[in-house]
C-alpha cells in the first residue's frame, strides 16, 4: 500500500529560489571557514534557514525552528538530507557566533555586491538612514561594556520609547526598489551625525569596482567634519540642510518674495537654484517650496492662531471692562498690553471719562461730581502678515548636492525617494516579521540577528523587483487583492495567494502540487525555471 505524505510549500518556494538567485549561501560558505566534516548544515544553509524562518512571517524564536520546519520539504528548500532536527538553536546559534565572529558589516557589504551583480543592478543612488530597535532582557550594562561589541542601552528612541533598552540599526538601500546595500549595528545611544560618515565611506569603498552612486541621507550627515571627509574620499552626496544652521536661515530670509520654478513633473514642488559654499565645500543649493508642507504649516500655525486669538481678546476685553483712577494709569495699562499683543491690532482707541457720584441716586442739575474714573474704548484689526509668512517659510526647505552637474529636480526627485529607507525599517520592525522586539542572550547575537532581519528585506526587496519586471518583460499579469489584472503586485500579496499550496507525496515516486491556480503558473512561468522547479513545474 502506498504511503500519502503531505508538506506546506506555500510561499516559501519563491523565498528559497531568490535566496539561490542572489547567492547568499554561496557567498557566506565561500567567505566563513568552516569544518564541512563537523557540520551536516553550512553555515549559509543555517542563513537560508533562518531566512526561510523569518520570510514566513511565523515569528517564531530561534529554538522553535525545527518545529516551524516539521511539514516543509527541506530537500527543495534547502538540500537533501536535512532534517528538522538539524536545525536546532545550537546548530544555527553558532551560525550566527561565526557571523559575528567575520563581522556581519563586511560580510553584509560582500553579499550585497554579488546579489547587484547577479541582478544586474547598478544603483544611481544610495539611500541612507537609521532607526531604532527596542531589546528585551538584560544585556551589558556601562560597567560590562565589551570593546568591539553592540552596547545595548537606552537612547534616543525612534519609535518614541525612551523608557527601553535599544540597539540602532543603520542601512543603506538602492534607490529603484529599496534593495538592502549595507548595513551596521549601532550602540543604543549612537548619534547619526558621528556614526553615518563611517558606513558611507565603507560602503562606497567596497562598491568602487562597480559603481560609486551618490549618497542620500537626511540632514544628520550635514556637518562640517562629515562634508571634509566625504570631499577628501571623493564621494558624492545630496541631503537637506539642517534648518537651524544660520546660514540656511539666513538664505530662506533673502528669497522672500522671490519668483520659484515650477517642478516639471510634479506640481507640488517649486524651486530656487543657487550655488554656495559650506565648510570650504563647494556645493549646489535648492530651495524647495512644497505644497504638502505648506498644508502641514497651515494646520500647526492656524492650532497656534486659535489658541492665540483666544488669549488676546480675552486680555483686550478684560482691558476694556476696568475702570482707572486716572487717565494715566489707563494710558500705561494701554502701552502694555499694545506691546504684549503679537496678532491683535488695536483701531480707533480713546480714553473715556465717567463721572463718579458717592451719594447713591440721580445727582442734582449741574452738580459736579465727587471723582472721575477712566476706561478704554477700542476696535480691533488681526495682524496676519507675519502668520503668513511664518507659513511660507515653514513651507520651504534646503537640499544641497556636492555634485554639480546635477540638475535640480533630479536632486530633488533623488531626495524625495528617501521613503525607500523608512519603508525598509517598517518592514524589518513588522510584528508579522520575525519579531517586533529582539530576544536573544548574546548582545554578539543581537549583532548577527540584525544582519539576518536586513537579509530578509533584501530577499523580499528583490523578489518583489523580479515579479515586477518579469511580468512587464513577458506582458503577464497577476492578481490584485480585487481580482483584477495588475503588473505591480507587492510581495506580501503574492505570498498571501501562495497560502494552502502542499506537495503531495505518493510513496517514494510521486509528488503533486495542490492548489496552485492558473496565475499562479503564470507568474512561475515569467520567473523561469529555477523558480519552476520548487513547485515541481517542469
Amino acid at each position: 500500500m502506498n504511503e500519502y505524505k503531505t508538506q506546506t510549500i506555500e510561499h516559501l518556494g519563491l523565498v528559497a529560489s531568490m535566496i539561490d538567485e542572489l547567492g547568499i549561501v554561496e557567498s557566506i560558505d565561500k567567505t566563513i571557514k568552516q569544518d564541512k566534516k563537523e557540520r551536516k548544515v553550512t553555515i549559509g544553509e543555517a542563513v537560508k534557514a533562518m531566512l526561510l524562518n523569518g520570510l514566513g512571517f511565523a515569528n517564531r524564536q530561534l529554538y522553535l525552528v525545527p518545529q516551524f520546519f516539521e511539514n516543509k520539504p527541506l530537500d527543495i528548500l534547502i538540500k537533501e538530507g536535512i532534517e528538522p532536527n538539524n536545525l536546532n538553536d545550537s546548530v544555527l546559534g553558532r551560525a550566527l557566533d561565526s557571523l559575528y565572529e567575520y563581522g556581519v558589516t563586511p560580510l553584509f557589504s560582500l553579499i550585497s555586491q554579488n546579489a547587484l551583480e547577479n541582478l544586474n543592478l547598478v544603483p544611481k543612488y544610495h539611500h541612507l538612514d537609521s532607526t531604532s530597535i527596542h531589546v528585551d532582557g538584560k544585556y551589558n550594562s556601562d560597567e560590562e561594556k565589551k570593546e568591539g561589541v553592540v552596547h545595548i542601552t537606552k537612547g534616543y528612541s525612534k519609535d518614541h520609547r525612551p523608557d527601553l533598552n535599544q540597539v540602532m540599526l543603520e542601512m543603506i538601500c538602492e534607490n529603484s526598489h529599496g534593495i538592502p546595500v549595507a548595513m551596521r549595528a549601532l550602540d543604543g545611544n549612537s548619534s547619526d551625525k558621528i556614526s553615518f560618515e563611517k558606513i558611507v565611506i565603507d560602503h562606497i569603498q567596497s562598491l568602487s569596482k562597480t559603481t560609486t552612486g551618490t549618497v542620500v541621507a537626511d540632514s544628520a550627515i550635514y556637518t562640517a567634519n562629515n562634508l571634509k571627509s566625504f570631499q577628501n574620499n571623493n564621494i558624492k552626496w545630496i541631503t537637506r540642510v539642517p534648518n537651524q544652521i544660520k546660514e540656511n536661515k539666513e538664505l530662506i530670509e533673502l528669497i522672500d518674495g522671490q519668483r520659484m520654478t515650477p517642478h516639471s513633473k510634479d506640481e507640488r514642488y517649486s524651486y530656487l537654484f543657487l550655488g554656495n559654499s559650506y565648510a570650504d565645500v563647494n556645493q549646489h543649493l535648492v530651495v524647495v517650496h512644497s505644497t504638502l508642507a505648506k498644508e502641514r504649516a497651515t494646520k500647526s500655525v492656524s492650532r497656534k492662531l486659535e489658541k492665540l486669538v483666544d488669549k488676546e481678546i480675552k486680555e483686550f476685553n478684560s482691558l476694556k471692562s476696568t475702570l482707572f483712577a486716572c487717565e494715566n494709569d489707563a494710558n500705561r495699562a494701554l502701552e502694555k498690553l499694545i506691546k504684549k499683543f503679537s496678532l491683535l491690532e488695536l483701531n480707533d482707541t480713546k480714553i473715556v471719562k465717567h463721572k463718579r457720584y458717592k451719594k447713591a441716586g440721580q445727582p442734582k442739575k449741574n452738580q459736579e461730581p465727587d471723582f472721575y474714573e477712566y476706561s478704554i474704548e477700542s476696535n480691533y484689526s488681526f495682524k496676519l502678515e507675519p502668520y503668513y509668512q511664518d507659513v511660507w517659510k515653514k513651507s520651504l526647505f534646503t537640499l544641497a548636492t556636492n555634485d554639480l552637474n546635477i540638475e535640480p529636480e533630479e536632486i530633488i526627485d533623488a531626495y524625495k525617494n528617501q521613503f525607500v529607507v523608512e519603508k525598509g525599517f517598517r518592514f524589518i520592525k513588522s510584528p508579522e516579521f520575525l519579531a517586533n522586539s529582539l530576544y536573544i542572550k548574546k548582545p554578539e547575537r543581537v549583532e548577527a540577528l540584525l544582519f539576518l532581519m536586513t537579509l530578509c528585506l533584501m530577499v523580499y526587496a528583490s523578489l518583489e523587483m523580479k515579479i515586477r519586471t518579469s511580468l512587464k518583460e513577458n506582458n503577464e499579469f497577476f492578481i490584485n487583492q480585487k481580482g483584477k489584472p495588475t503588473q505591480t503586485p507587492t510581495t506580501r500579496w503574492v505570498f498571501q495567494t501562495f497560502t494552502d499550496i502542499h506537495i503531495l507525496s505518493i510513496g517514494n515516486t510521486q509528488q503533486i502540487v495542490m492548489n496552485l491556480k492558473d496565475y499562479h503558473h503564470t507568474l512561475l512561468r515569467c520567473l523561469g525555471r529555477n523558480y519552476q522547479i520548487n513547485y515541481l513545474v517542469f
